[in-house]
């Protein structure tokens, strides 16, 4: 029998031409590294003696999931976090608020503008980059920021982006140092355990990941979550479209249930190409029946339904441990479908263009 390329190393290190899957089985050790790395920073903002009521943080791409993580992870805290995916700022904004500027590149020209306009109206600003024109205003202005390790893809940032926003809201006052390290020691322990399981070692015959890589391949995913994963669908959509290079889309319950259930009695050629992903975890009595609900429909329909139903002790665990997992899929269906993860060579093209 013919081995699987997902099982066959240098077969895959052919396709993944800029090592993509090195990062990925770094990633247990990356968070831990990446906060003591983002502490150690000589231009951190100002300790804060109470939190915030109202933090805004604006981000595209990568940065802006390092937003919805952050923006679950506290969602129970006294600050409430905005997530902003555009240059345009809301009026809520002004004299002395807190905004988090990130842009791995530090060349987003949305994160600049966004920049420009908060200087404008006073606010207290931090910035996260790996360098570009962002970290050069900041060096110029005053501005405290956090430089995180540059030579990545932004979407393979997601370790030190989201620590270098962590030591930020420590300053902030809106987490606490000690809580910060514990669970990102919970963390480490949760995705080592999650690489023995869909790391690339693992063989496709009892590899969930790789197995529902090659169920994918074909189809257009649909992702589906619960309101506290909401942040690993929307990281895996995303890393279906970069990665995988294939459409995909995500929603999050129980908004399904209020619109796009009633699309799911449609026929034809697209419906017949649609496949189903639930993201599941540790759920309350609602959430369980929404998903059974939801099912139930899908399945009237004839539709596979793929579910990935994973236990962490902590939201941030379960939101992150999920992303691992998630990221694992992504990689292994470009993989499966002859494609390097790395380039995107379509957005880069678009960056010029629109030079943005």
């Amino acid at each position: 029998m013919r081995k699987s390329i997902l099982d066959d190393r240098i077969a895959t290190a052919k396709i993944d031409r800029e090592n993509m899957l090195q990062i990925l089985e770094e990633s247990p050790t990356a968070y831990e590294e990446a906060y003591d790395s983002a502490l150690r920073s000589k231009n951190l903002p100002q300790m804060l003696s109470s939190p915030p009521t109202y933090l805004a943080f604006m981000g595209m791409g990568g940065s802006a999931i390092v937003a919805d993580i952050l923006k679950e992870w506290f969602y129970d805290g006294k600050t409430s976090i905005e997530v902003i995916r555009a240059p345009r700022l809301p009026g809520s904004i002004g004299a002395g608020t807190c905004v988090i500027v990130s842009s791995y590149s530090g060349q987003t020209g949305e994160a600049l503008e966004a920049l420009g306009e908060a200087r404008k109206r006073g606010a207290q600003i931090a910035c996260i980059g790996s360098g570009g024109r962002l970290l050069e205003l900041c060096r110029e202005n005053g501005i405290p920021h956090v430089d995180v390790r540059a030579g990545l893809q932004p979407r393979e940032a997601l370790p030190h982006l989201l620590c270098a926003s962590l030591v930020i809201l420590e300053r902030w006052a809106v987490c606490d140092h000690e809580a910060i390290g514990a669970e990102l020691r919970i963390l480490k322990e949760q995705l080592e355990d999650t690489m023995k399981s869909v790391g690339f070692e693992k063989p496709r015959a009892k590899n969930p990941a790789k197995r529902l890589a090659i169920a994918l391949n074909g189809t257009v995913p649909f992702i589906y979550s619960s309101q506290r994963l909401a942040p690993a669908g929307r990281r895996f959509k995303n890393q279906l479209n970069e990665n995988s290079k294939v459409l995909s889309k995500f929603e999050v319950l129980p908004e399904i249930l209020h619109n796009e259930i009633e699309g799911l009695h449609m026929k034809g050629r697209f419906a017949d190409s649609i496949s189903f992903v639930l993201l599941r975890d540790q759920e309350n009595e609602d959430d369980a029946e929404q998903f059974k609900l939801l099912k139930r429909v899908i399945k009237r329909g004839g539709k596979k339904i793929y579910e990935i139903h994973l236990k962490a002790p902590t939201v941030p665990a379960a939101i992150l441990t999920t992303i691992y997992f998630c990221d694992f899929v992504a990689f292994y269906l470009a993989i499966t479908r002859g494609m390097d993860p790395t380039p995107v060579r379509t957005i880069q093209s678009l960056k010029h263009l629109r030079h943005f």
